[in-house]
C-alpha cells in the first residue's frame, strides 16, 4: 500500500497472512444477526475453555494442509464473534502466545476485538491494551432504547451512557463503533444525533451499517409473519447518499461502503476480505482463504469441538471473487495489479472492457493505473458488481 495526500492507496500483498477467530456465544442473540452465534445469558460459557483448545488445534490442523502458509507474515488478527468480549482476556493472551509460537508476526499487527456495550469498561479495555489488543470495534448499533428493543439486543442503560466517557479515554488508540440506520421507528435525527455525539469525541473508526433482513434470522420470520416491519429502505437510501460529505467534512475517509476512518486508521483486517488477501478462519461458523481455496466450519460450537478439522477445500474463481470483494472499495487501488496478479486473459480483457465502459459514464476514474469510484455510483453499485461479475 502507498499513501498519497492522506489517502492510502491499496494494491497487491501477496506475503501477509490474516487470522479470524469466531467467538460464538453472546449474552442473548440479536434478533438480525445472521453470524453463527448462540445466546447463553450474562455467565461465562461452560466449554470455552475447551473451545480454546480446538482453536489451537484447527490452527496446528491448517497448517498441515497448507505448510506454505509458514511462510507468510501475520500482520492482522480479529477477534470476532458472537460476542469475543464475552471471553476471559487471558484466554485470548494464550491464543495470541500460541499464534506467535507458529507464525512470525509483522513489527506492528493490527489485533483487534469486538466489543458489546455491555462488556465495555475501562478495566477491561487496559487489559486488552496490556496483552497486546490494539484495535477495538464496538456494536452499538443506536443509542435509542426502542431501537435496540427491536432489534432484539440487550439493553445496559447505564454501559449505554457510559459509551462516550470510556471510549475517549481508551488506552487503546485504534478504537470504532458500529451503528445501524433504517431501524424501523428510529428517526433520521435520532440516527445522526447519535452518530454526532461520536464524530465529536473523534473516534478513528466508523462502521454505518443499514438494516437488512437476512434469510433464517429471528427478524426475518418475524417480518414473514406480519410481527415487525421491514427495514425502511428509502430511508436508507436517503441517510446513504448523505453520509460520505457529512463524514469528509469531519475528517474521515470513505474507504469501503458502510467504513469510515481517519486517514490511516482503517481496519487492515477487513480489508484483507476486500483485496483478496488469504486469512485462516478459525472456530466454530468461521470461514477462511488460502491459497486460492476456500473452507467453512459447522456453524455448532460442541460439533465443531467435536469433529476432526475438515480437510475439504473449495477452489475458488478468483474473476468472481474480485468483483464481490475489491469492487465495493471507496479507496482507490491500482486496478492493474490486481487483474494482471489474479485473472486469466479473457477476465482481464472483459475487466478491462467493463472498467473502461463505467468511466465513459462518469461513475469512476482511471488515472495512472488506479481506480477509484465517484460518489454517484454508490446507489448503483450492486448493480455494477453484478455486471462485472457475469
Amino acid at each position: 500500500m502507498e499513501i498519497l495526500e492522506k489517502q492510502t492507496i491499496w494494491q497487491v500483498r501477496n506475503s501477509y497472512l490474516g487470522v479470524y477467530v469466531h467467538f460464538p456465544y453472546c449474552l442473548k442473540k440479536c434478533d438480525y444477526c445472521d453470524f453463527y452465534s448462540e445466546g447463553i445469558g450474562a455467565a461465562p460459557a461452560n466449554d470455552e475453555k475447551s473451545l480454546f483448545k480446538s482453536y489451537q488445534k484447527e490452527i496446528t490442523d491448517r497448517i498441515l494442509h497448507f505448510p506454505e502458509i509458514k511462510k507468510r507474515t501475520i500482520d492482522t488478527v480479529f477477534f470476532g464473534g458472537g460476542t469475543p468480549s464475552k471471553a476471559s482476556p487471558e484466554h485470548w493472551k494464550k491464543l495470541l502466545d500460541f499464534l506467535r509460537s507458529e507464525f512470525s508476526f509483522s513489527d506492528k499487527p493490527e489485533i483487534s476485538i469486538e466489543v458489546n456495550p455491555e462488556d465495555l469498561s475501562s478495566e477491561l479495555l487496559s487489559e486488552y491494551h496490556s496483552i497486546g489488543i490494539n484495535r477495538v470495534n464496538v456494536g452499538v448499533q443506536t443509542l435509542e432504547k426502542k431501537g435496540l428493543e427491536f432489534l432484539g439486543r440487550h439493553y445496559d442503560e447505564d454501559r449505554y451512557h457510559s459509551l462516550v466517557e470510556i471510549l475517549s479515554h481508551s488506552p487503546i488508540q485504534r478504537v470504532g463503533i458500529d451503528l445501524m440506520y433504517g431501524i424501523p421507528g428510529v428517526s433520521k435525527e435520532s440516527f445522526f444525533s447519535d452518530l454526532s455525539l461520536f464524530l465529536k469525541v473523534g473516534l478513528p473508526h466508523l462502521s454505518l451499517y443499514s438494516l437488512t433482513l437476512e434469510k433464517g434470522t429471528q427478524y426475518s420470520r418475524d417480518v414473514s409473519n406480519q410481527k415487525k416491519q421491514e427495514p425502511e429502505e428509502n430511508l436508507q437510501s436517503e441517510i446513504l447518499t448523505q453520509l460520505p460529505n457529512l463524514l469528509k467534512e469531519n475528517g474521515y475517509l470513505w474507504y469501503e461502503v458502510s467504513n469510515y476512518a481517519k486517514p490511516g486508521f482503517e481496519s487492515l483486517h477487513n480489508l484483507k476480505y476486500w483485496t483478496y488477501e488469504p486469512y485462516l478462519g478459525i472456530g466454530p461458523g468461521a470461514h477462511g482463504m488460502i491459497d486460492g481455496h476456500r473452507y467453512g466450519n459447522p456453524r455448532n460450537a460442541g460439533l465443531y469441538q467435536k469433529k476432526e478439522t475438515s480437510a475439504k477445500y473449495e477452489k475458488i474463481d478468483p474473476s468472481t471473487e474480485l468483483s464481490l470483494t475489491l469492487f465495493r472499495l471507496f479507496s482507490p487501488f491500482r486496478y492493474l495489479d490486481f487483474i494482471e496478479t489474479y485473472l486469466d486473459t479473457k477476465s482481464k480483457s472483459k475487466y478491462l472492457k467493463t472498467i473502461e465502459g463505467w468511466e465513459k459514464k462518469g461513475l469512476c476514474t482511471l488515472e495512472n493505473e488506479i481506480f477509484q469510484w465517484n460518489p454517484q455510483a454508490l446507489l448503483l453499485l450492486d448493480d455494477l458488481i453484478l455486471e462485472i461479475s457475469l
